[in-house]
C-alpha cells in the first residue's frame, strides 16, 4: 500500500530513502529542453547557411517603422529590400524578413547576402546575429543546469545518508 501512493521523496520504515522519478523530471526538464532547443536552433541556422548560396544584393528600397516593443520602443527599425540575380539568371527582389536600427542602407549600395536557389523566399543577411538566438537559448540551458546539478548532488547525498 505504501508503494502505490505517489510521492516525491520519502524515508521508509527500515530507514532507506527513496526519490521519485518525478523529482528528477522536475529538476532537469527545463535545462534539458533549453539545451535541446538551443542545439536545434543552431542546427537550423547551420542548415540555412549550408543550403543558401552567396550573392551580392543591391539595396532598392528600405522600409522604416517605429519600434513597438519594450526592447525597441523609441527607435526606428529598417528593413532593406535587395535586388540580386537568382539561380535562373533573372533579377529578383527580396528582403531578409528582419529589421534592425543600423540597416538604414543607402539606395544602390551593395551588400553580401545569401539566397536559397530552390525557392524564391527571404534572403539571409549574413552575420553573427543569425546565431545569437540559438546561442542565447543554449546559454540559458547551461545556466539552468547549474542549480539542477546542485539539487541532484544534494538529493544524492540525502539518499546516501539513509540506512
Amino acid at each position: 500500500m505504501l508503494y502505490s501512493q505517489p510521492f516525491f521523496w520519502r524515508t521508509l520504515p527500515d530507514g532507506r530513502r527513496e526519490v521519485s522519478w518525478r523529482v528528477w523530471v522536475l529538476i532537469w526538464v527545463a535545462p534539458v529542453l533549453f539545451l535541446i532547443a538551443g542545439a536545434g536552433m543552431l542546427l537550423i541556422e547551420g542548415y540555412r547557411h549550408l543550403a543558401s548560396t552567396p550573392a551580392t544584393g543591391e539595396v532598392v528600397r528600405v522600409y522604416a517603422w517605429e519600434g513597438e516593443t519594450v526592447f525597441d520602443r523609441g527607435t526606428t527599425n529598417y528593413g532593406p529590400v535587395f535586388r540580386y540575380l537568382w539561380s535562373d539568371g533573372q533579377p529578383t527582389e527580396a528582403t531578409s524578413g528582419m529589421s534592425h536600427p543600423e540597416w538604414n542602407f543607402d539606395i544602390g549600395s551593395t551588400h553580401d547576402i545569401r539566397y536559397f536557389p530552390g525557392r524564391k523566399a527571404n534572403v539571409v543577411f549574413p552575420g553573427p546575429h543569425n546565431w545569437y538566438a540559438g546561442l542565447i537559448v543554449g546559454a540559458i540551458g547551461l545556466v539552468l543546469s547549474v542549480p539542477a546539478l546542485w539539487a541532484s548532488l544534494r538529493i544524492r547525498r540525502w539518499l546516501g545518508a539513509g540506512a
